[in-house]
């Protein structure tokens, strides 16, 4: 079993906060905390990577170790807040980030193309209005034959479509993202009805009410080395 229920109550009673409060900072129900407390029920394991990351305690630890109040005082969760206040600040913004590591994860069902969560985050500058996701290329991604000559390992980052930017897609280089599938295509508007084409056989139509869904190339940042 797990330590992750009573860890759970110790960092509540350290900060100070309710179940109610605690639940609300991680977007679940106070019935939740109650059941993980009392050892009821367990989090998805991404719920356990957002509070352990929320209080900069080491997940591992967070998992199998029965931490005291002192130890989690010393991880300095509030430090951490204060870091990302600093980033907001500077006009930088973490942005998911898909690299080798988490495609493979992926690709091989250990994790979802969608576990915003769980992925580690890029630190760029804050010049788009949208949700930004990022992502390592490689030639294993299912990608369109007219792209560029992308490098092994250049980052390629990618704002959604919405109803704001959708009439900037024609033609433009697109990501298409759910829990189960990942594709690099190309854009095409024809009357009304647009889509992420990655083949002759194979395209994606646009749906308002999937968000998240699709992407357009918003910048590049080429691997040196």
């Amino acid at each position: 079993m797990t330590k992750i229920g009573s860890n759970i109550k110790k960092i509540r009673t350290a900060k100070g906060l309710s179940q109610q409060a605690f639940a609300d900072l991680f977007e679940i129900s106070r019935g939740n905390i109650s059941s993980y407390e009392e050892s009821r029920a367990e989090p998805r394991i991404e719920t356990v990577i957002k509070i352990a990351n929320y209080f900069s305690i080491p997940v591992e630890n967070f998992i199998t170790q029965s931490l005291t109040v002192n130890e989690i005082l010393k991880y300095n969760g509030d430090k951490l807040i204060d870091t990302e206040n600093h980033i907001i600040n500077l006009q930088l913004r973490a942005v998911p980030f898909i690299n080798d590591n988490i495609y493979m994860k992926c690709c091989h069902h250990e994790m979802a193309f969608n576990d915003w969560a769980a992925f580690p985050q890029l630190v760029l500058p804050e010049t788009a209005n949208n949700n930004l996701l990022a992502l390592t290329f490689n030639n294993n991604i299912p990608h369109h034959e007219t792209l560029p000559e992308y490098k092994q390992h250049d980052v390629l980052v990618f704002e959604e479509v919405t109803d704001h930017n959708i009439h900037l897609t024609h033609h433009k280089i697109g990501l298409y993202s759910s829990a189960a599938e990942l594709t690099i295509g190309r854009y095409d508007i024809t009357g009304d009805k647009v889509d992420l084409i990655l083949n002759s056989f194979k395209k994606h139509h646009f749906d308002f009410k999937k968000p998240r869904h699709f992407w357009k190339l918003f910048a590049v940042y080429e691997h040196k080395g």
